[in-house]
């Protein structure tokens, strides 16, 4: 790699990282190989360009992003290791790899083969995945996003980067997440991306490297968005006939139009992707019995070869074996194979002295209606399912049948260490001396509780549902936006059951609903807080949405108190609508109508909690309206309070 100019002549930031060379660029940010003085380490250093950096909120956004994309802690993610900044240059300190980007790979190499892409895309998905119960959404997964080592590790870097790009950037309020070529529909039609976006970013992914071109195409952003949202992909068979039809219908699911036809999560597309390998396994073994270094041979990946075989010559084995099944089938051979089956496939008698029993006369057994008579040493299998593992292993000693644990599964009701499912059905008769094979249960399938605070529930929501929590939502006042998550019980890293309710409190912004009708004369609707905690002498903001319930023919003064518990004022501000500029004789039925007002706190208000709480009266008489409905608030002597506040000592 040529060495390149660092920012400005810069060769070394904060008198720690020493820039190197320049190894990437894009439209944001350049990165640079540098050297970590502090730790005699090589590291990668992403440097944002020169006007990015001018943006408080935007800092504060892609700080943010970066050390929550710093927490990950997976072998298939890059380490986030410092963020930073120097003067005007900010950076984020990663992980240096060692090889190439998937795009570069692409480009060299594609079409791949089938086991080839299905190998990189389960590692994608085993990051990803690990990201989603973390709840975080990478928004821009793409081949330039993806690294692969020397070795074949795969790499996924940026997370949350582009989120934070793209939250209105250098005066861009309507950006979308995600780079065109790989974006979801949802996100192609300005909706928030979920962990399911990132599902189809890598479903278009797995088909470019088996295609060796993306599905979709276009001169200009727009029309590639209205591609992603109204136009399904080419076969996959038709751009290479190679690719097997179950890989090609498990990329046209991940590329559904709507994510909720996709796969959730990364976590279950590559668990599908898993199977679909194992599956490919399973039909190159050999029929033979295996033992010894063979053995270890035979267990060894096959996928790869499984499909360059069938690139070759093109076999269909589904054929193969419906055919030789319909041939055993005419034969009259499948009796003989189910018990060539049970003689070799259940686990042979332990070679250990039969424990002594007592013999117990054997009934015949009813099952299914049909009565099943024990030959001459034989004896029947007993239900074992429920039972706890080592009493059914002294149930079948008593019987003189040995019992192997083949199995372990979680399980929503069966204890752990009891018999889940049996391999022998009960009620069948077998020798004396043979083992029953079992699965004994786990227990219920554990969750580790993520992190949820912070985020938006739109994103988070489906992330828990996805990992088998149930999920309870309650609003809260907040200045936080609404939608953003401000309490979540359990707390995150919990480990908790599946199926375990989550409660998350949610903000409702820092709008207060009312809905207060005052004398059916005119609505209270909401109030607009500015905040909840202040000191003294700060100034309390707040507005008043009122909506005329009729045409009034007489001025009320609006009243607006902050009060201690009792009751008692410690600052007012009473006055006729918008400080007497509309009053309530120029309101028109139906009319809602903005009315703002600031309390200065007294410098010698005490800590503590107070009330906001507002009304109307007649100048004249000053007789407040009465409050006929109180709405979602509450009501003492015709004055409505609003909402807390409390007054804290700097």
């Amino acid at each position: 790699m040529d060495y390149m100019e660092p920012p400005r002549g810069k060769t070394v930031l904060n008198n720690r990282y020493h820039l190197l060379n320049r190894i990437g660029e894009g439209g944001m940010a350049v990165v640079y190989r540098a050297y970590d003085r502090a730790l005699d380490r090589v590291v990668a250093l992403k440097v944002l360009r020169p006007g990015y950096g001018d943006d408080a909120a935007f800092l504060g956004r892609f700080q943010r992003e970066a050390r929550a994309a710093a927490g990950l802690d997976h072998p298939n993610i890059v380490t986030v290791f410092d963020v930073g900044q120097d003067e005007d240059w900010h950076y984020i300190v990663m992980e240096y790899v060692e090889g190439q980007n998937l795009k570069d790979k692409i480009r060299d190499e594609s079409p791949f083969r089938v086991g080839q892409a299905l190998d990189i895309a389960i590692q994608v998905c085993a990051a990803v995945g690990y990201a989603h119960r973390a709840g975080l959404v990478h928004c821009d997964l793409k081949p330039q996003n993806v690294l692969v080592t020397t070795n074949g590790r795969v790499k996924v870097t940026d997370f949350g980067i582009a989120r934070a790009l793209s939250s209105g950037v250098m005066g861009e309020p309507e950006a979308i997440w995600g780079t065109p070529q790989y974006l979801s529909p949802e996100q192609a039609a300005g909706k928030l991306p979920t962990s399911a976006s990132d599902v189809y970013a890598i479903g278009v992914i797995l088909y470019e490297m088996l295609a060796g071109e993306l599905p979709f195409m276009a001169e200009d952003a727009q029309t590639l968005a209205l591609k992603h949202l109204q136009e399904e992909p080419p076969a996959l068979s038709a751009r290479n006939p190679r690719v097997p039809s179950h890989v090609a219908q498990i990329v046209h699911h991940a590329l559904s139009k709507d994510p909720t036809k996709r796969y959730r999560t990364a976590e279950q597309l590559g668990r599908i992707l898993i199977d679909c390998r194992r599956q490919g396994e399973e039909i190159t073994q050999p029929l033979q019995p295996v033992s010894g270094p063979a053995r270890a041979h035979a267990a060894r990946p096959v996928l790869a070869e499984e499909m360059e075989r069938e690139e070759r010559h093109g076999l269909d084995w589904v054929a193969m074996v419906l055919g030789a099944a319909a041939f055993l089938a005419v034969m009259g051979l499948l009796p003989l194979w189910g018990l060539v089956y049970r003689r070799y496939a259940i686990p042979p008698p332990l070679d250990t002295p039969v424990p002594t029993f007592t013999t117990v006369p054997i009934e015949p057994t009813a099952t299914a209606g049909v009565i099943v008579t024990p030959a001459p040493g034989e004896v029947i299998v007993p239900d074992l399912v429920g039972l706890e593992q080592e009493t059914a292993r002294q149930i079948l000693a008593n019987l003189g049948l040995g019992m192997s644990v083949v199995g372990e599964t979680y399980h929503p009701t069966i204890p752990a260490l009891s018999i889940v499912s049996q391999l022998v059905p009960a009620g069948q008769p077998i020798k004396r001396g043979e083992s029953v094979g079992v699965v004994i249960s786990q227990g219920p399938q554990l969750v580790t509780v993520p992190q949820a605070v912070g985020a938006p529930i739109s994103m988070i929501e489906p992330v828990l549902t996805d990992i088998g929590l149930v999920v309870m939502r309650q609003e809260a006042w907040s200045l936080e936006p609404p939608g953003i998550v401000l309490a979540q019980e359990p707390a995150a890293g919990a480990v908790v059951t599946e199926g375990s309710t989550i409660i998350l409190t949610v903000s409702s912004g820092p709008r207060v609903e009312i809905g207060a009708n005052l004398d059916n004369k005119v609505l209270l609707v909401a109030c607009d807080l500015g905040a909840e905690e202040l000191h003294p002498g700060d100034t309390l903001s707040l507005t008043l949405y009122w909506r005329a319930l009729q045409a009034m023919n007489e001025s009320y003064m609006v009243f607006v108190h902050l009060t201690r518990a009792d009751g008692t004022i410690v600052a007012q501000r009473d006055s006729e609508p918008r400080g007497g500029r509309y009053p309530t004789t120029r309101w028109i039925s139906n009319e809602q109508v903005s009315d703002p007002y600031d309390l200065t706190i007294p410098m010698q208000a005490e800590p503590g909690v107070y009330w906001i709480r507002t009304g109307m009266y007649v100048p004249g008489n000053m007789q407040r309206l009465p409050v006929l409905d109180p709405g979602r608030a509450q009501v003492q002597e015709n004055s409505i309070l609003i909402h807390q506040v409390r007054v804290v000592i700097p």
